[in-house]
C-alpha cells in the first residue's frame, strides 16, 4: 500500500517540479491532498468506486487497489500541473489516459442478471432427449424478493 507522501512526491516528480531528495513543503502537501481528495471523490461520484478514503496527512495510506496507483499518480500530476507550473509531457498524458482506463475497469461494479422465467428460450433450442420446457427456470421468488418481503399484486389485477 502506498502512502499519500509517495503519491504526492511521484506526481510532482512527473511534472518536474519536485526533486527526488527534496522534502515536500507543508502548504504544497495540503494543497495537493485537497486536490487529490476532490479528484477521487469526483471519480466515485462518476461511478468509479475504488474504495478511496479521504486523506488528511502525508502519512495516510491510499486505500485504492495497487493497480490504480499509476492512474492516480499520472492524473494527479496533470490535475495539479497548473498550480505548480509543471510540464505535462505527451508520455504523461498517455500514462494518465491508460491509468484512468485501468481505474474504470477496477472501479466498475458488475451486477449478475438472469433472464426471467416468463421469457421463452426460443426456437432451435429443443433437444431430442425429450426436453419440453421452453422457458428459463422459475426465478420468481428471487426476482420478487425485496428486503421487506415480496411484491404483491395490485388490487383488481386478474
Amino acid at each position: 500500500m502506498a502512502t499519500a507522501n509517495q503519491v504526492v512526491k511521484a506526481s510532482l516528480q512527473r511534472i518536474l517540479v519536485q526533486a527526488s531528495d527534496a522534502p515536500i513543503e507543508a502548504d504544497e502537501a495540503q494543497d495537493f491532498i485537497f486536490a487529490m481528495n476532490n479528484f477521487m471523490l469526483d471519480l466515485d461520484a462518476s461511478g468509479i468506486s475504488l474504495g478511496y478514503t479521504e486523506v488528511t496527512s502525508l502519512a495516510d495510506i491510499i486505500t485504492i487497489p495497487t493497480g490504480a496507483l499509476r492512474g492516480l499518480i499520472a492524473n494527479m500530476a496533470i490535475e495539479v500541473s497548473p498550480d505548480y507550473g509543471g510540464e505535462v509531457t505527451r508520455a504523461l498524458e498517455i500514462a494518465a489516459e491508460k491509468g484512468l482506463n485501468t481505474m474504470r475497469k477496477l472501479g466498475r461494479v458488475t451486477v449478475s442478471t438472469a433472464p426471467p422465467s416468463t421469457l421463452p428460450i426460443g426456437s432451435g433450442n429443443e433437444w431430442t432427449s425429450g426436453r419440453t420446457n421452453r422457458f428459463y427456470p422459475a426465478l420468481e421468488a428471487t426476482i420478487l424478493a425485496e428486503t421487506t418481503g415480496s411484491i404483491g399484486l395490485e388490487t383488481g389485477t386478474p
